[in-house]
């Protein structure tokens, strides 16, 4: 096993209306387990994502365009640059409020503690 390999990244798939993704497909050596999911994703102007909840925490590197993070407890302005830290097992979506696509790479773990 190298000490660095490359990541595939699987098709651009559908999400949901207005909304596409792209996971990571794997790593080439079969042998080797990647710690984190890597999701990027898209969404058309004044599209918003599904509301859902995971076990993984998460951190969203928003790439492009500017809306708003909707949890539980409230709304969280985003734009082009900023970082969000969402906790596992916390509903949250993803608004677009301009009429550009906003774009978003994502970073999700579970806990192993």
């Amino acid at each position: 096993m190298k000490h660095a390999q490359l990541i595939a990244l699987d098709e651009i798939t559908f999400y949901s209306p207005g909304v596409l993704m792209q996971n990571v497909k794997g790593i080439g050596d079969s042998k080797s387990t990647c710690p984190v999911d890597l999701i990027e994703f898209w969404l058309e102007p004044f599209a918003a994502s599904r509301p859902h909840s995971h076990a993984a925490t998460e951190i969203w590197r928003i790439t492009s365009g500017h809306g708003r993070v909707i949890t539980d407890d409230g709304a969280l302005p985003v734009t082009a640059g900023d970082l969000v830290f969402l906790r596992p097992d916390r509903t949250h979506h993803l608004e677009n409020l301009g009429n550009e696509v906003l774009s978003a790479l994502s970073i999700s773990w579970k806990d192993t503690r």
